[in-house]
């Protein structure tokens, strides 16, 4: 599913810029090689963030 129209960054581009270590929007943005245009797309990409945290916080219970 695309995420982020703007930039056509679609859920795998992004869980891969996280599962590259990206800790931020910003960071994904910037590890998929654009900028932040619109933003509308940052409250999503904040919540797979946060679901990668909790996963690594579970995984290392």
């Amino acid at each position: 599913m695309i995420v982020c129209v703007c930039n056509r960054l679609n859920e795998q581009r992004i869980g891969a810029a996280i599962m590259s270590g990206a800790q931020c929007s910003d960071e994904v943005y910037t590890r998929c090689g654009v900028r932040k245009n619109c933003g509308r797309c940052q409250e999503t990409i904040d919540g797979m963030l946060e679901e990668n945290r909790r996963a690594l916080a579970l995984a290392a219970e």
